[in-house]
């Protein structure tokens, strides 16, 4: 028997619908009591929505109250999503018998048969084709070499005749993207290749292929498509040339896939795509009755399920998830189908519309980023989720991504150095690490993300709590809050703009619509100089020697003002803490790269070099221990009153260590513009800086 408060919501999508659509209803919250009440109660409901706030990570106090919304989820379509639940966590009706008009509402079915019903996926797909367009189907009115870059040939596992073929026409082809993991299994080498090109030799080896190999294979021949590409079977993998040109061009392979297969049950390339074969999974039963025919089931997001798999923590499978036009996912023993425009379940009751409504998911920024359409802040994003991801080379870090950035080079309209964008230079090198400490890789700048392993946190790239992601406050902070003239060096000694328009051209200086660098200002420019500082020169030294061997890599060379301060309250666990004056006064904050007690203790003296200006409304809202040392120039921050300080009160700053006359990053900061003057010795100075 349902509750009194179960009792008081519309168990029906058309009287749920009225009452959000007209607001002169009560609208649609809906009030449940207390999470314990809801924990502890008997009504079938109340142990439906009870199960998505065990889940939550945001129920601390079961005292808290809690209550039930009807509102836009998955798809764009209603259900309901309780307040405290589990992100990207909704309850969805069960799906009609009789054919429904109601295009709001998410409905699920009510079981998932044992084997996947391959009829749905080729609808998904053909409607694809026919209203999305450009957006998800590539052009093949192009040269071999033009949509393959360099590969010579395009090997292809044909499973209408069981064998390897080797084809320069741009064929429909399925791409399985998977986890090798550590299972030993047959693959192409220069010795087999000529026996696999043999019609039927397919057949012979399949009992040497990975379960997931020969369920792809299997599915591929169900959707009626001719060739499959698997990475294993279609790369000769004791080739080192042959491998390299693969790899190269392995983003194009999965964008101008027909369909990707994204393998992501389970640990290893044994682990199936459940449902393809029989047998090979369970039905499941999607929905529970709460009372007399009305029947609801929870559901999660695509992305939420795949933020639990192993798949999702291989870095080499991001760009393979990424670039794909479409994709079939086998993940939690379901199959979702995602592209460009429209998202859909095997257990969601199907909507072919044309486009999307709103966001594809409610666990993910990284769907949308994929448009590309506000380039500073999608890269971001990708580099947010990417820099999470595990790789067993770390000197792969770079080309995992490379497909990634070639298109990033392409919408920003400007070269990538050391992965970062040359013409918003000084807004990637400021990344920061999302969680705890990052760890040093010596194989790459530490100037670059690319330097580090760990996530990279969104504050670093693009802070959302500034205007950053607006490209005219970009442009205008790019023009009128920084300074550096940033050159590289390269391992030779010969030095050049990171930035050069004429390296450049086509990057559309007069077309405000992109980020980057048009006219610059110098320190002086406004900004108060410590007195007897001369910070005229930017241009680099050409003539000097190290004493110590330079890296690989270019060095990172320019002129900006070097400080030194004291180290306080630094958190072991994070690295974060707070930057200290001459005089033991707070004036800003340090985030450490790494921690070493040993080389940070309380009050240690390090330097730091100012790097741009930032934005300061979000870090005075927080910290307030830094109003106190350091006023304003006008009225005094009041947050009683809402009077905001300017805006850009702080610098951006860089942890430094030297070794030998060459420095690398250990951390980056925040600091008080007006601590400027209250710098330890010898600073401040205005200092030539050569970063490793």
């Amino acid at each position: 028997m349902l509750c009194d408060f179960s009792t008081q919501i519309p168990l029906s999508p058309d009287a749920l619908n009225e009452r959000y659509d007209d607001p002169g209803l009560s609208g649609s919250r809906y009030p449940l009591g207390s999470i314990a009440r809801v924990m502890d109660s008997s009504c079938p409901f109340c142990r439906i929505i009870s199960k998505t706030l065990s889940e939550g990570s945001l129920v601390k106090d079961v005292r808290a109250e809690t209550e039930l919304f009807w509102t836009t989820g998955l798809f764009g379509r209603r259900s309901f999503s309780p307040r405290h639940a589990a992100i990207d966590t909704w309850i969805c009706f069960r799906s009609r018998v009789e054919p429904s008009a109601d295009q709001d509402t998410m409905f699920v079915e009510p079981e998932t048969a044992p084997t996947v019903e391959t009829s749905r996926i080729l609808n998904w797909v053909s409607s694809c084709e026919l209203l999305h367009g450009s957006t998800c189907t590539l052009t093949t009115d192009v040269a071999f070499d033009k949509a393959f870059r360099t590969l010579k040939v395009l090997r292809l596992l044909d499973v209408q005749t069981n064998c390897l073929v080797e084809t320069t026409s741009l064929e429909r082809y399925v791409a399985l993207s998977y986890v090798w993991g550590s299972v030993s299994s047959f693959r192409l080498t220069t010795m087999n290749r000529p026996a696999l090109l043999i019609q039927g030799s397919l057949e012979k080896v399949a009992i040497s292929l990975p379960n997931t190999i020969n369920d792809a294979i299997v599915l591929t021949r169900h959707l009626g498509c001719r060739y499959l590409w698997v990475d294993a079977l279609c790369l000769l993998q004791n080739d080192a040339e042959d491998l390299e040109l693969g790899v190269n061009s392995m983003d194009l392979i999965y964008e101008r896939a027909w369909l990707t297969v994204i393998a992501a049950c389970g640990h290893d390339a044994n682990a199936r795509l459940p449902g393809v074969r029989e047998s090979t999974r369970n039905a499941h039963q999607n929905t529970d009755e709460i009372c007399p025919g009305v029947e609801v089931g929870i559901v999660k997001g695509l992305d939420t399920l795949l933020r639990k798999s192993v798949y999702n923590t291989r870095a080499w499978t991001f760009q393979e998830q990424v670039l794909s036009r479409r994709v079939l996912y086998f993940v939690d023993n379901k199959v979702f189908y995602r592209c460009r425009a429209a998202e859909h379940a095997e257990h969601f009751s199907d909507d072919i519309s044309k486009n999307r409504l709103s966001p594809v998911s409610y666990g993910s920024l990284l769907p949308d980023a994929l448009e590309m359409s506000e380039p500073i802040f999608d890269l971001a994003i990708m580099l947010f989720y990417y820099t999470q991801r595990r790789i067993t080379n770390q000197n792969d870090v770079s080309r995992a991504m490379a497909g990634i950035t070639k298109r990033f080079e392409d919408a920003t309209k400007c070269k990538f150095f050391q992965d970062l964008p040359t013409a918003m230079f000084d807004r990637f090198i400021i990344f920061q690490s999302k969680y705890g400490l990052l760890h040093r890789c010596p194989s790459f700048p530490s100037y670059s993300w690319t330097g580090w392993t760990g996530q990279m946190g969104l504050k670093g790239c693009v802070d959302i709590n500034s205007p950053f992601h607006i490209r005219d406050d970009t442009n205008y902070w790019l023009e009128k809050k920084t300074w550096i003239i940033w050159y590289n060096r390269s391992p030779s000694g010969i030095t050049s703009l990171v930035w050069d328009p004429a390296a450049n051209p086509s990057f559309p200086i007069e077309d405000m619509e992109y980020n980057g660098y048009r006219t610059r200002s110098t320190f002086a420019d406004g900004r108060h100089i410590p007195l007897r500082v001369d910070t005229s020169r930017t241009l680099p030294t050409v003539e000097i020697s190290f004493s110590r061997e330079v890296p690989p890599y270019p060095l990172l060379q320019f002129w900006t003002l070097s400080l030194v301060y004291r180290t306080s309250g630094i958190n072991s666990s994070t690295g974060h803490g707070y930057l200290a004056d001459l005089n033991q006064k707070k004036c800003g904050f340090i985030f450490l790269d790494v921690y070493e007690g040993r080389l940070y203790p309380e009050f240690q003296e390090i330097e730091v070099v100012l790097l741009s200006e930032a934005y300061s409304h979000a870090i005075l809202d927080k910290e307030r221990d830094l109003r106190e040392p350091y006023s304003f120039e006008h009225a005094r921050y009041n947050p009683r009153r809402a009077q905001h300080p300017p805006k850009w009160t702080f610098y951006y700053v860089m942890l430094l260590e030297w070794h030998e006359g060459i420095a690398e990053r250990r951390g980056l900061g925040l600091l008080h513009q007006n601590a400027v003057d209250f710098s330890l010795a010898p600073g401040p100075n205005w200092k030539e800086i050569f970063l490793a």
